[in-house]
């Protein structure tokens, strides 16, 4: 897939944020190599007829492209490691 100029750079932006967040949460951890992520995320916009809320969702691999079961296994590990979670409590 090419990528613009401008998905390079917020692709950029996107890993080194994620590298600053990790070493934040995780400051013990051996550094290693930051090797593939997968975000979700979610926006609410407002239908500008009625006001009824809109929902929209993405993912967006690194780079814009992570092979797909990698993508799968990755988010496949977040959903169960967050029903683990919510079993714990």
């Amino acid at each position: 897939m090419s990528r613009s100029e401008e998905q390079r750079d917020a692709d950029d932006a996107l890993t080194a944020a994620i590298e600053r967040v990790w070493f934040a949460y995780y400051p013990d951890t051996e550094p290693g190599i930051l090797m593939e992520y997968v975000v979700n995320a979610r926006r609410r916009t407002f239908d500008e007829d009625d006001g009824s809320p809109l929902t929209s969702n993405a993912t967006m691999p690194r780079d814009g492209n992570v092979p797909l079961d990698t993508l799968l296994g990755l988010q496949m590990y977040g959903a169960l490691r967050t029903q683990a979670q919510i079993q714990q409590d």
